[in-house]
């Protein structure tokens, strides 16, 4: 597929670096000098000039391009661009906003005139994705598959208990859930029956819904009813979050807002149920003041990345279970990992990993990016002509792991000596540097077995 990015910026760079290890062209382009250099690296072309202008588009190949990715921090020059190539020839248009506003009761009209296929803004997925994790009782990340019969749930192991007392194999699991995977500070890391689980470990189960709550209650038995949750900051984030918040049932809901101005603006937008409080979230006496420890959960969304660790910092040490928190600056996803933070949501990178599965679209293998890009899940059809084939028979690399086969109606989450079928769809995770690798394997199964 021939790419054309506009944007070197954070999601630009995600983007190609991702693509760049698959079977695809793709062009850069970026007006900024030193965001090019960064992109050196990569196995793609990159140029430097003004994604705005017709004929910088056209040297690069946009009329001639597959899919554009318009993904620049400046909103109106992305607008610009996806009218141009549109107009130039582009035969798919990505459009990535921060701002959506100007677009309400407009929508079908700038879509008719900019020419984008598809329109994705940063902060509506930033908050659909908290939302989603304060939904969850435990879950930091829940991704469903096979129409929702199969769930990839990201937890933080809390404290110690059954699930780190002996190594994995040792561990009676419930039925119909796996562990795939374990993130454990940088490490990432798909885990053998000798690996034992840590306190603050992160790890990854694959099961049907039912069975994942269950396995839930082995990381925090204890999950309250109704939870309290506490928003720093009532900006774009911070109020759409707010907005998704307040329909939920059994959540009370308040906003700490540093403006009296916005603080006034978001009393008059939302329920009147929600407290909106004028103060700052970094400042202790008002945290103790408001008993914000009490709360189940604390979110920072303000666009500074050293209020929010500082913010969410505060509120852990006063007792407050689980901290979510935006990051902006993509260098510092490491840092609140390592402080502690519960979930570290990158706008941009939810962008870049949305567009990613347009990328895919044409291609049913690759259904999923977790953790940041260390992992990918595949879901692959066996077309083997043998009735079955035990899974550790079909010499998948070390790097990769079945978590579940769907056969049907059926669903089964395996361990090594489960028969694969033909005509069985396999869902696998997989390390980056595996995943041609575990795709020839099942090419060379389809081959050899139709010679």
């Amino acid at each position: 597929m021939n790419i054309v990015i506009i944007g070197a910026g954070e999601v630009g760079h995600h983007l190609a670096e991702i693509l760049s290890r698959e079977d695809h062209r793709v062009t850069v382009i970026d007006a900024d000098p030193g965001k090019a250099r960064l992109m050196e690296s990569l196995d793609v072309q990159v140029v430097v000039g003004d994604g705005t202008r017709a004929e910088v588009l056209t040297s690069c190949g946009a009329s001639k391009a597959d899919l554009a990715v318009i993904v620049s921090g400046d909103d109106n020059a992305n607008m610009i661009a996806s009218h141009l190539c549109r107009e130039l020839g582009a035969k798919r248009v990505i459009l990535r906003m921060g701002d959506t506003s100007r677009f309400a009761g407009f929508s079908h009209f700038y879509k008719h005139v900019l020419g984008y296929h598809v329109m994705l803004s940063t902060d509506d997925l930033a908050a659909r994705e908290i939302v989603s994790t304060v939904r969850e009782q435990n879950a930091l990340q829940v991704q469903s598959f096979a129409e929702g019969r199969v769930q990839l749930r990201r937890l933080r192991i809390r404290h110690e208990g059954e699930l780190t007392l002996r190594p994995l194999g040792q561990l009676s699991l419930p039925d119909g859930s796996k562990i795939v995977a374990v993130w454990r500070r940088e490490r990432f890391f798909i885990p053998t029956g000798e690996e034992q689980l840590a306190v603050d470990d992160q790890i990854y189960v694959v099961g049907g819904d039912s069975e994942l709550d269950h396995f839930e209650r082995l990381v925090a038995p204890r999950a309250r009813t109704r939870r309290s949750v506490v928003i720093m900051g009532g900006g774009g984030v911070g109020l759409q979050t707010a907005k998704g918040l307040e329909r939920l049932p059994h959540v009370s809901l308040r906003i700490i807002e540093v403006s009296p101005e916005t603080a006034k603006e978001l009393a008059d937008e939302i329920s009147s149920q929600v407290m909106v409080l004028v103060g700052d979230a970094t400042d202790l006496d008002l945290l103790l003041e408001e008993r914000i420890g009490e709360a189940d959960i604390f979110i920072a969304t303000s666009d500074d990345d050293e209020r929010n660790m500082v913010a969410c910092q505060l509120a852990r040490s006063l007792g407050v279970e689980r901290t979510i928190a935006l990051v902006n600056k993509g260098s510092y996803r490491q840092i609140y990992d390592l402080l502690g933070i519960d979930q570290a949501i990158s706008p941009r990178i939810l962008c870049a990993n949305q567009i990613l599965r347009f990328v895919r679209a044409g291609s049913p293998a690759s259904i999923a990016i977790v953790g940041d890009g260390k992992a990918e899940v595949l879901e692959l059809e066996a077309r083997h002509r043998k009735k079955s084939m035990k899974i550790k028979a079909l010499g998948l690399p070390k790097g990769a792991v079945v978590g579940a086969i769907v056969r049907g109606d059926e669903v089964l989450v395996p361990d090594l000596d489960t028969p694969v079928e033909a005509g069985d769809h396999v869902i696998l995770l997989s390390l980056p540097e595996h995943i041609d690798q575990v795709e020839q394997v099942f090419r060379r199964i389809g081959d050899t077995e139709s010679d």
